[in-house]
């Protein structure tokens, strides 16, 4: 145990006599770094919003056309305001091909839910 210590003290020793520096001046210039980082990136925010604004502009970008719509889930549901009624039998998956079986009772596969009126006619299969 006693080895191993002064091994690691004798490696503690060479590492900061190669950097010329000791572990408390490194983390202090990455601490200075970090301040300098964050000063440049407020002088430059202005220019770079700015710049996007100019962009959104110029290409009459949306906020869901970049994104930033919100929830998905939420605007999608107040989208569909006609809830079509989903008769048991059978239907085919358009994207996969898949036929799945569908009951009365129970949850509904969700690319099943999301088909429109005639999207569920076609994907009917008996």
């Amino acid at each position: 145990m006693y080895e191993l210590l002064g091994i690691i003290a004798v490696f503690n020793k060479e590492e900061a006599s190669m950097s010329g520096q000791t572990y408390e001046e490194l983390i202090a210039k990455i601490s200075e770094l970090q301040q300098q980082a964050e000063a440049v990136r407020k002088s430059e925010l202005d220019t770079v919003i700015a710049d996007v604004k100019a962009k959104i502009k110029k290409y009459n970008l949306s906020a869901a056309d970049l994104g930033l719509g919100g929830n998905l889930r939420r605007a999608a549901r107040a989208t569909s305001a006609v809830k079509v009624k989903i008769a048991p039998g059978k239907y085919r998956n358009p994207e996969t091909g898949e036929v799945k079986e569908v009951g009365a009772a129970g949850r509904k596969p969700t690319w099943l839910v999301s088909l429109s009126a005639d999207e569920l006619e076609r994907a009917r299969v008996s």
